[in-house]
Parts: C-alpha cells; sequence; structure tokens
C-alpha cells in the first residue's frame, strides 16, 4: 500500500514537472508552436485556393488550442497519408490526427487517450449505378474496386469479400483525387475508404467496421501527449457532442440528385409501376405559400418538392382535392391518403393518426403580424386551428405564453382579420406566410417580426398501411435533394415583390382620398352606361340558356332513370340465377337422401344394403349442410355477426391439425400432399385458430377438389419482415397442379354465387360463396388474397396475414431431437446452402449440402443403400436442374417411402 502511495505521488509529481515548461514558455514569450502533419482528405483536412484551411481535423485542432493555446505549423498539404506518418517519424511534424490504433502503430507512437472521432470503412459507387445493390453480395461480384495505396481500410473490404464470397480486383491510387477522378470517369465500379471523406456525386453502398481514430505524437513526448489528453478531456466536459457536430457540418452526403434504393425498395416501385398504382397525396391547403390550390392545381413550396421526389422515383400520384383545413384535418385522420406532405416531427402524433414519418426534409421558422399603431404589451393571440406545427410552436414557447388568451381561428385570413378589427392584439403565422400577408396590405396597416426562438420541420406521412419500405423510399428521396435544390424552390414559391405605392391604384386612393373619389364616381357612371346597354342582350342569352339547361336536365335525369333500371333488372338476374344454382344444387343431395330412404325401408331384412343406403343418405346430408352452411355464412358476414378473436396459438400446431384433416381427402384421391415453412422463426403467435383453419381448408379443399388423382397439392408457409414490433407477417401459399381456371373466372371468384361453367359440368358442385367467404374472413382479419391460374396447369393462392406475436415458445424439445440427425439441405444459392447448413449444425444434426436437385436424390439413395439415410431434408422449392417437388418425389422412391 506504501509502495503505491508513493509511486503514485511520483507520477503526479512528473506530470507536474512536464507542465511546466509549456507553462513558462507562455508566459514568458509567444505560445509553443506545434508542426501538424495536415494531409489533403476531402471533408477533414482541405485547402482552398485562397489558402484557407476547414475541414473536420482542422476545426478539432482549433477546439484543442483553446484548452492547449498552441500555435499550429500545418506541414505536408502535398503528402499522402502514408508520407504524414512518415514525417512524424522523422521528427518533422510535431503531431498528426486520424490515426487509428494498429498493435504496430502503438509500438511506434503515443496516441491519445481518448478518441477524437469514429472512422468506417466506406464502399460507394457513382451516384446512379444501380446495378450495385447493398447487402446483394452478389452484386459486388467481379468489380473493379479503388483503393488507397497503404490505407488500413482495404484489409476490412478484403474481409467483408471473404466472409461474404465475392471477388473483386483492386486498383490502388496514391491520392484520393485520384481515386475518385477515376469512379466518376467510369475507369473503376466502386471505391473503398474511411469515412472521413465528403463524398460528391456518390452513393454510399456499404459502411461498416467502425474503429475510433486518435491524435497520436511520437514516444519522446509524453508531456506533449499529457496536455493533449487534458485539452480533450475539457473539450468533452464543455461540450460532449462534438464529434457528432463536426461530423454533420463536414461529412453530409451527395448523392448527385440520384436516390439509391436497396432490392427491396425497387421491388416496390416495380410493383407500383407495373401495377399502375396511383398514389393519394395529401396538404393542408391554407398555409401558403407552403400549399395551396390555384385554379385548381395543386402549388406551393411542399407540392414543388414532392413533384421532384416523384419525378425521381417515377411514381404516379393525384391530390385529393381539400378545400379547407377542417377538411383536410377530417380526411388525414381518417386515413383515406397514402402521402401527406406536411407533417410536424412528431412521431406520436403521426402514430396516433396511422402514419409513419420520414426524416424531416425542411424547416419552418415563424413570425408575430400585429397592428402597426399597436405598441402595448400582447394580451391576446389570434392562432389558426387545428394546426399540428403551430400547436408544436405554441408548446415550445412554455412559460412565455401564461396569461396570454388564445383566440382560435379556422383560417389564417381570419387570424389576420381577427388583428386588424382588434379582436386579437397579434397572430402568430410561419414566416413566409406573414410575408405573403404584408405583400397583400397595401393599405400598410400591418406589421411583422421574426420570432426567432424556434424552428420546427416537415416531414412526410406515409400511410401505415403502405409504412416500409415506402417510409424508406421517401426517405432516401428527400435525403436525395440537394441544399441548392431546395433553395430553388423556395425561391420561386415564396419571392414576393412588395409594388411601389405611387403605382399601385389603390394606394393612389389612401394616399390622395380626393383624387380617389372622383376617380371611383366617373369610373362608377362609366360602368352603370355601359350596364345598361349589356342588360338586354344578356337577358336575351340568359333565357336561351335556361331553355338549354332545362333540356339538358331532362336528358340527364332520363339516363338516370335508365341506368336505375338496369341495375335493378341486373340484381334481379343475379337473384334469379343464384335461386336457380340452389335449387338446382339444393335439389340432387335432396333426391338422393329421398330415394335412398325410400330403398332404405324396403330392405329394412337386409342390414348390410340398409347400412350402404345409410352412409349415402349422411352423405348428402352432410353435402346438403355445407350447402346451406355456406349461405348461412355469408349471411352473418354481411349482417356483421362474425368476430375475430386473438388467442395464443401455435402455427405448427395448426399446421399439423391441418394435414390430418385433409389426409383422408388425399390419400382417396392418390395426391401428393406437402407442407413446408421458410424462415418461420416466430411459431407461438395470437390468432383466431377457427378464422384461420376455415381459410386455409377452403383453399385446400378446391386444391384437392380440382386436382386429378395422382396430382400435388402443397401448403407452404413463409415468415416476411413486418414493420409492426411485436408483430409478425406470414404468407401462406396453398398451390396445385389440378385443371386451373380460366382467366376471365379468376377475375370474379372473390364474388358471391359465381362458379365456373367446368366445373359444374365435371359434376363438383357448391353455392358459389366459399371464396367469397374466404375473402371476407381475410378482409376482417386485416389481410389480402390473391390468385393466379393457367387453366390444365394449376392454381396457385396467396394469403397474406399479420398476427401479434405471444412470445411463448416451445423449441427446446424439438432441437433436442433433432439432435445427432442427419439432415441433407439441397439449394442452388450457395449462401442459402452455407447458412442452413451452418445452423443445423449448431443444434447438433450431421448436415451437408448440394447446389442441385439430381445431386441429392443421388445421395439420398447412396446414404440409404449404406444404412446411414438421411432423416432430414430441407429442399429448395426450385432448383433448375430439378424442382423441389419432383426432388422429394424422387427421393422417396430411392429409399423406398
Amino acid at each position: 500500500m506504501k509502495f503505491r502511495r508513493l509511486f503514485g505521488l511520483a507520477a503526479a509529481l512528473s506530470l507536474i514537472l512536464s507542465w511546466c515548461p509549456a507553462s513558462y514558455a507562455h508566459e514568458a514569450g509567444s505560445p509553443p508552436i506545434l508542426r501538424v502533419g495536415y494531409f489533403a482528405f476531402s471533408g477533414y483536412h482541405e485547402q482552398d485556393e485562397d489558402g484557407r484551411l476547414d475541414g473536420y481535423g482542422y476545426e478539432f485542432l482549433q477546439k484543442l488550442a483553446s484548452f492547449g493555446d498552441w500555435i499550429y505549423e500545418y506541414l505536408g498539404y502535398d503528402s499522402s497519408y502514408s508520407d504524414v506518418l512518415d514525417m512524424l517519424r522523422r521528427g518533422e511534424v510535431d503531431i498528426v490526427t486520424s490515426v487509428s490504433k494498429t498493435p504496430e502503430r502503438e509500438e511506434e507512437f503515443l496516441f491519445s487517450d481518448r478518441s477524437i472521432g469514429t472512422n468506417s470503412t466506406m464502399f460507394t459507387v457513382k451516384a446512379g449505378n444501380s446495378s450495385v445493390v447493398a447487402g446483394d453480395y452478389s452484386t459486388y461480384d467481379g468489380l473493379t474496386i479503388g483503393m488507397l495505396e497503404g490505407n488500413s481500410k482495404n484489409s476490412n473490404f478484403e474481409n467483408l469479400a471473404e466472409e461474404k464470397g465475392f471477388s473483386f480486383n483492386p486498383v490502388y491510387f496514391e491520392t484520393e483525387d485520384e481515386l475518385t477522378d477515376a469512379l466518376q470517369n467510369g475507369q473503376l465500379d466502386g471505391i473503398v475508404t474511411g469515412s472521413l471523406r465528403a463524398t460528391h456525386d456518390e452513393w454510399v453502398i456499404e459502411s461498416f467496421a467502425a474503429s475510433p481514430f486518435y491524435i497520436v505524437t511520437r514516444k519522446d513526448r509524453p508531456d506533449l501527449m499529457a496536455q493533449i489528453n487534458h485539452s480533450i478531456e475539457q473539450m468533452d466536459l464543455q461540450e460532449p457532442d462534438w464529434r457528432t457536430t463536426l461530423h454533420n457540418r463536414h461529412y453530409a452526403t451527395d448523392s448527385g440528385g440520384y436516390v439509391m434504393l436497396n432490392a427491396d425498395e425497387r421491388a416496390l416501385l416495380d410493383e407500383l409501376h407495373s401495377s399502375k398504382t396511383v398514389l393519394k397525396v395529401l396538404f393542408n391547403p391554407d398555409w401558403a405559400p407552403y400549399s395551396y390550390f390555384k385554379d385548381g392545381q395543386a402549388a406551393g413550396i411542399l407540392p414543388s418538392i414532392f413533384e421532384t421526389l416523384a419525378e425521381r422515383l417515377s411514381l404516379s400520384y393525384e391530390y385529393i382535392p381539400v378545400d379547407s383545413r377542417a377538411e383536410y384535418y377530417r380526411i388525414r385522420r381518417s386515413g383515406t391518403a397514402d402521402i401527406v406532405l406536411d407533417f410536424s416531427n412528431d412521431f406520436y402524433l403521426a402514430e396516433q393518426e396511422g402514419y409513419k414519418i420520414t426524416s424531416p426534409y425542411m424547416s419552418i421558422s415563424f413570425a408575430r403580424i400585429t397592428r402597426n399603431d399597436f405598441h402595448e404589451n400582447i394580451k391576446s393571440l389570434a392562432v389558426v386551428n387545428p394546426s399540428d406545427i403551430l400547436n408544436s410552436y405554441l408548446k415550445s414557447r412554455g412559460d412565455a405564453l401564461d396569461g396570454i388568451e388564445l383566440i382560435y381561428c379556422d383560417t389564417v385570413d381570419e387570424c389576420v382579420q381577427a388583428v386588424l378589427n382588434e379582436n386579437a392584439d397579434a397572430t402568430i403565422l410561419s414566416s413566409y406566410t406573414a410575408e405573403q400577408i404584408m405583400q397583400k396590405d397595401i393599405r400598410n396597416r400591418l406589421s411583422f417580426i421574426l420570432t426567432g426562438d424556434a424552428n420546427l420541420s416537415y416531414s412526410i406521412g406515409v400511410n401505415a398501411s403502405w409504412a416500409h419500405p415506402l417510409l424508406s423510399v421517401f426517405n432516401r428521396a428527400t435525403a436525395s435533394i440537394r441544399p441548392q435544390e431546395l433553395s430553388d424552390i423556395i425561391t420561386n414559391e415564396a419571392e414576393y415583390r412588395r409594388m411601389d405605392p405611387s403605382l399601385s391604384f389603390v394606394a393612389l386612393i389612401y394616399a390622395h382620398p380626393l383624387y380617389g373619389v372622383l376617380t371611383v364616381f366617373f369610373c362608377c357612371l362609366f360602368a352603370f352606361i355601359c350596364i345598361l346597354l349589356v342588360i338586354r342582350t344578356h337577358n336575351q342569352k340568359n333565357l336561351k340558356k335556361k331553355v338549354a339547361e332545362v333540356s339538358a336536365q331532362y336528358e340527364v335525369q332520363q339516363k338516370e332513370l335508365s341506368d336505375a333500371l338496369a341495375l335493378a333488372d341486373q340484381a334481379n338476374r343475379a337473384k334469379t340465377t343464384f335461386l336457380n344454382n340452389m335449387s338446382h344444387d339444393i335439389r340432387t343431395p335432396m333426391n338422393a337422401i329421398i330415394g335412398y330412404t325410400a330403398l332404405a325401408t324396403t330392405h329394412l331384412d337386409n342390414r348390410e344394403r340398409a347400412m350402404d343406403y345409410l352412409a349415402k343418405i349422411s352423405q348428402s346430408s352432410n353435402h346438403l349442410l355445407s350447402l346451406i352452411n355456406d349461405v348461412l355464412d355469408m349471411s352473418r358476414i354481411e349482417s356483421g355477426h362474425v368476430n375475430v378473436e386473438s388467442k395464443p396459438e401455435n402455427l405448427a400446431d395448426i399446421l399439423h391439425g391441418l394435414r390430418n384433416i385433409v389426409q383422408a381427402d388425399i390419400n382417396a384421391k392418390n395426391l401428393e400432399f406437402f407442407i413446408d415453412t421458410i424462415d418461420v422463426t416466430d411459431e407461438a403467435i395470437c390468432c383466431d385458430k377457427l378464422r384461420l383453419n376455415q381459410i386455409l381448408l377452403n383453399l385446400l379443399s378446391n386444391a384437392i377438389k380440382f386436382t386429378k388423382p395422382g396430382g400435388t397439392v402443397a401448403l407452404r408457409v413463409t415468415q416476411k419482415p413486418c414493420a409492426r414490433a411485436g408483430y409478425g407477417t406470414y404468407e401462406f401459399i396453398v398451390k396445385d397442379n389440378g385443371i386451373g381456371m380460366s382467366p376471365e373466372f379468376a377475375k370474379t371468384i372473390f364474388e358471391p354465387f359465381t362458379r365456373e361453367r367446368s366445373s359444374t359440368v365435371s359434376g363438383i358442385q357448391g353455392t358459389g360463396l366459399g371464396m367469397a367467404i374466404t375473402k371476407n374472413i381475410i378482409n376482417m382479419m386485416n389481410g389480402t388474397i390473391d390468385v393466379s391460374s393457367q387453366q390444365n396447369v394449376g392454381t396457385e393462392f396467396v394469403v397474406t396475414l399479420e398476427f401479434k406475436l405471444s412470445g411463448e415458445h416451445h423449441e427446446a424439445d424439438t432441437i433436442v431431437e433433432l439432435k445427432g440427425m442427419r439432415g441433407l439441405v439441397a439449394d442452388d444459392d450457395l449462401i442459402s446452402c452455407q447458412s442452413v447448413t451452418k445452423m443445423l449444425r449448431q443444434i447438433g444434426m450431421r448436415a451437408e449440402w448440394t447446389r442441385y436437385g439430381k445431386e441429392a436424390v443421388i445421395r439420398a439413395s447412396e446414404a440409404h443403400e449404406m444404412a446411414d439415410p438421411y432423416e432430414v431434408y430441407i429442399i429448395d422449392w426450385s432448383m433448375p436442374d430439378l424442382n423441389g417437388v419432383e426432388t422429394v418425389r424422387q427421393i422417396r422412391q430411392a429409399v423406398g417411402h
């Protein structure tokens, strides 16, 4: 303990002594000079034509000097990073910043105790190069990649290539300018650098392997490093987020006006384009010049910004016509709009109204308008209501509004009138709106002042039903707008030029009342004479117009009556058709019941024949009951008497139960039946098991019914990413290779009482309500169903449902049972093979893989002959040489199942 105290005292004395020379030099003369290794690097070390310095590293040095009291000498700007480190080794400079730690460097240099920032490995491509997709490493394969010689980030990218299984062709450059020029000239597909670089006309594909960087000096300068450590510590105490501030200031991403999208986002846009989807866009019409309608057309800053984004994304859209602020909020809260342009940056409000919001894309400031003759303290304030952006501003004022009466108005004009009429002392509006009001104030009755105490932001709201990835698409799109583009839009939409009052007629009247009165009198006299001359002609034209209007109205009424008659006739025919179908379908089992009942009564003494008749009576009765149940189910759904419950269930148990239910029908028709799951990591869900079973049984029953003996019926369940926390999205695909449907019938399959003629001819009966019931239940569960079919090829139904995850897990027993078992994975995707095999081995299985279906069959046969068979197979649905269904069939034949 004494030794430790002595050691601590010695260290303290050493530190004090090491500080003495610097302190003395500062007091005795000019501050000490530090020679800085200042290598050129965009965004970090910059120097313009006039010799002016800037950048993250430069600004850091200035902050450091405010605590260390140094004067800097900057050396090596035309040298490379590695050259500057050599200068430090030779003693030509005292410090170098942005140095990452490596064992070799720690042997050579002293590193600061605290990092001065974070540097990641950054992989970028030229803006607009959509062939390279972030995260899709197959698109990285074979690229020509530029790198800086001696850069530590090169090995990080090489490690990524090895880990993800892609190759690339490296080309090395000495300077950053040479590297970026080669990218823009098309010599390179991409470049790898550190993230301490401002990007221009580039897309950041991936940023990874983040590591801190430090300021370093030579090992023989512990005194200098002690002062540096002290200064950085003081910087952290005074301004804890200085690193983030510097990074945001110097490393803004410039995507060149292009929007970089990942695979999911591109797939969404392709789907919107192919389906010709038109997005419904909403904005507040009472907020000029930000947003308003002019001659029925959308106008203002926000629509102009959105139209720029929509053009870059090739989106089809239409503005929802809105007459008032109140109607805007009613439509917004109803969830009718797909896109809302003017959400305040308030996540809670957006969530409550059913929207997700992007990052802010435009700031808004506020101004206070008062009367020119008002010079007292403000006691009443007119505010437009509702307005979430203004409400956010008022909340930010806090205690400043205490004692001030708020007078709520429906429109901006009402707020201004309240001030002019002295019903309110002032009003608060956005700064550009206030400028527009002042432009219209030709009587010079108003004055305004910028509040300057709060700036709020606009975000784009995306309906939660779209949310991801449409939300991320708009986030990327807003990030693509350059500051100059935004400035130009604002300038074009919000620039006002005040007219010279001497040239304004109204201003002239107010300036010279007598001249104004005389002018108005003669103008009125002239107008009165003109009116007298025009009235006669006008009355004649008006009479002709009324006659034409009466005639046109008569024709419209005739057409409306004709259309109503046609609709009534159509409804009557539909009802007649349904009754005919039902009469036919009910009569068939009823005839069977009556006939077999009569036969049974005449053969009571023959037990075997009587039991056969009773069995057929039971079969016909069940069919009749199913017809009646369909009609009753449809009736209950339309009347709103069907409720969907949500209880904890296990998806695997549900699928197992389905197999048991349909297995008898499968065996009776000698069909192949498959159930498989993909990426289902959450089996514990909350759902209405009865309704889910009803949906899947309806689809499976139809598939079995319309598939010929020897055919195939399959049910595949896939878990998809879900935007809602605590929920999972599940896709149920029921597929068969049966008789299929005609394109015309596929369009009407979900309508009540529809049946394809071919099904009636084939003797397959039903009400035509099954798919309508299924569709209605799926709608009640907030899901979707789609169908694709081809005659004599087969049919595929895709049902997408979202379930709350119950959080219950029952995997432990299953994993124990799988340990030691032999498994085979077959998938033409190499990464999928390797990852699935690795997961199986982690739970104790003996797993192998192949990329070909035919090879999987051969391996299965050989393993069976060697008495060490595969017990688990994971087969891809689609492989180039042999699809999954055929692979499974041949494996079963090979091993005798």
